[in-house]
């Protein structure tokens, strides 16, 4: 089973959230398509300074690697939609990365391009992969 990574920068809490409570809906909303491996709180540097981020290993179902990976990419979809419609906006967009583990390292997978069967948030969609 191809193992993923997914790091969400946590934005503006809506009022009476935690970064508890983002990683809390992250993992539930990822549980629901994929088996959520291991799940972290983090605050690295990002263009000087800190930005908490909900950081999430799962695994996908084997398949094509093509296929591995776009499910991968509609699940950082699926969980930044959640979260903003739930507990936090997903900011800076700069800061969100979804990697693919190989021989015990995680290297970024590139962003797809959207089309009629895509509809992941602005946010997933346009951010830089971050190495």
């Amino acid at each position: 089973m191809p193992s993923y990574r997914l790091h969400l920068p946590i934005g503006a809490l809506r009022a009476g959230s935690s970064p508890a409570d983002v990683l809390e809906q992250a993992a539930l909303a990822l549980g629901s398509l994929h088996a959520v491996e291991r799940k972290d709180v983090e605050a690295p540097l990002v263009a000087g300074r800190r930005v908490g981020r909900v950081v999430l290993r799962f695994g996908v179902d084997r398949s094509s690697r093509a296929e591995e990976d776009e499910s991968a990419r509609r699940a950082l979809a699926a969980v930044a939609r959640h979260l903003e419609e739930t507990v936090c906006e997903v900011a800076p967009a700069s800061a969100v990365v979804l990697s693919r583990g190989a021989g015990g390292r995680f290297r970024p997978i590139p962003p797809s391009r959207p089309g009629p069967e895509h509809s992941p948030t602005p946010a997933a969609r346009t951010a830089p992969v971050l190495g």
